[in-house]
């Protein structure tokens, strides 16, 4: 637990470098919440409600969404596919610390520099300007926090699977950009879940991406009984433990194909 809490600080450490850039991260993340909103006001400009949501639930769900979303195009993924285009994965797997357990303090450690300079400052600034609704009880915001991190984990593995991708690339770019893209789009945070037809609205919840957005948010709204809040959580818990299986055993694979490229 040292090793990992060191690994997480370096990590936070180093992206407090680079405070300017997120400046231009948190204005870009504001216009896109601005311009969402204005396409759903247009929406509802005729009616009250649609598919169960308000305006104001609405408002809620786009600025939490586009705030959870904005980590989409980051992720250990990137740092992974350079190990093994600049051929330093042999490097990194000779490190007293596991190759996972370097990844996963890398990815704790952007989360948390997301969270604090990101995330809470951008959600504020975007409620305060404007509105929309608080969690529908104490224990929906707690269960929505639990959902949250538990989503960290379901995304820890879909960027290792990305990067593994580059083992018969070597690159990243293009499976960083599809990585994006596929999750905007079945997490819920381009189009929300519930505009969906009925089966595919029904597959999309049950698949591990929509617990990287879509759960947590209807979770937070109460959109969800307590009942059906534990269950998704515990849905959350069960991808984690597959992708965990599927993750390893793809590694196990691919790292037989090591090809040093470059340094």
């Amino acid at each position: 637990m040292k090793k990992f809490y060191y690994m997480v600080r370096m990590v936070f450490m180093e992206k407090m470098a680079y405070m300017k850039a997120l400046l231009f991260d948190a204005a870009a993340a504001l216009a896109s919440i601005f311009v969402y909103y204005c396409l759903w006001r247009v929406v509802f400009k005729d009616r009250n409600e649609m598919q169960g949501f308000t305006m104001v639930e609405i408002t809620t769900y786009i600025i939490l969404s586009r705030t959870l979303a904005m980590q989409f195009s980051e992720g250990i993924n990137r740092e992974f596919a350079l190990w093994i285009y600049e051929g330093s994965i042999g490097t990194e797997m000779l490190r007293p610390v596991r190759l996972f357990t370097n990844l996963f303090s890398r990815r704790v450690g952007e989360f948390l520099f997301y969270i604090t300079f990101k995330a809470v400052p951008i959600m504020l600034l975007a409620f305060l300007l404007l509105g929309g609704a608080g969690p529908a009880g104490g224990i929906n915001l707690l269960l929505f926090l639990l959902s949250v991190l538990i989503s960290i984990g379901i995304m820890f593995y879909v960027e290792m699977l990305v990067g593994m991708g580059s083992f018969y690339t070597l690159t990243h770019y293009a499976l960083g950009y599809t990585k994006t893209a596929v999750l905007d789009l079945l997490s819920g945070s381009v189009v929300p879940i519930f505009l969906f037809p009925g089966f595919i609205q029904e597959i999309l919840t049950f698949l591990p991406f929509a617990g990287m957005v879509s759960v947590p948010i209807n979770i937070f709204l109460g959109k969800y009984t307590l009942r059906e809040s534990l269950m998704y959580i515990g849905i959350q818990c069960f991808w984690v433990i597959i992708m965990y299986f599927l993750a390893h055993g793809c590694f196990h694979k691919v790292i037989k194909k090591v090809v040093v490229q470059g340094g």
